[in-house]
């Protein structure tokens, strides 16, 4: 039976690569009956956690109020998490970061969440013209993974796509991809 998908967009660029990207995804996700919920962090006031350990504190996730409560939110119901981001010297962007920081609530003793066992996915585009380019940020998610007792669902990492938007050009290989991505969740 299908479930939930929850899209976090990382980029500024509305309609960029990497949302483009996102957009595959999320077009074969609802084609296989998956209920979809997308949040653009860009513009949201995203504090970075602080490592106070205060998770759940008060009953809530965090005790930081600001947009990760509704990013929160749409976790909590998602079966499905994608991460979609583009390269930051070699990493996350400044956007999806304080987010992907922000995941410790879920990991603590008295988390009122478990997230064991829910798929993840890497959507990752770069200007960068070799692959090689998303070693780092690969290997942060593979090893978040593992802590966070994730299933690996798929990584797409499209690369040599500087430009906005080039991707609907240079890019129909990757676009196919997440949208076949998309439907076999």
């Amino acid at each position: 039976m299908p479930g939930k998908l929850t899209v976090l967009l990382g980029s500024p660029r509305k309609n960029g690569n990497s949302e483009q990207l996102a957009a595959a995804l999320r077009e074969g996700a609802a084609d296989a009956g998956y209920t979809v919920k997308t949040m653009r962090l860009y513009g949201m006031k995203l504090t970075g956690c602080i490592d106070c350990r205060k998770c759940w504190v008060g009953g809530s996730h965090c005790f930081l109020k600001d947009g990760m409560q509704d990013v929160y939110a749409a976790l909590d119901d998602a079966d499905v998490i994608a991460f979609a981001t583009p390269l930051y010297f070699y990493s996350w962007s400044t956007h999806i970061k304080p987010a992907w920081d922000r995941l410790l609530p879920y990991y603590m003793p008295n988390s009122k969440v478990d997230m064991a066992g829910r798929r993840a996915i890497l959507l990752a585009t770069a200007g960068d013209e070799e692959a090689a380019c998303f070693d780092g940020l690969r290997k942060s998610f593979e090893l978040a993974c593992g802590f966070c007792k994730w299933q690996n669902a798929g990584e797409i990492c499209a690369h040599g796509l500087h430009e906005a938007g080039v991707i609907a050009e240079k890019g129909q290989g990757w676009l196919k991809a997440a949208k076949t991505l998309g439907k076999s969740l």
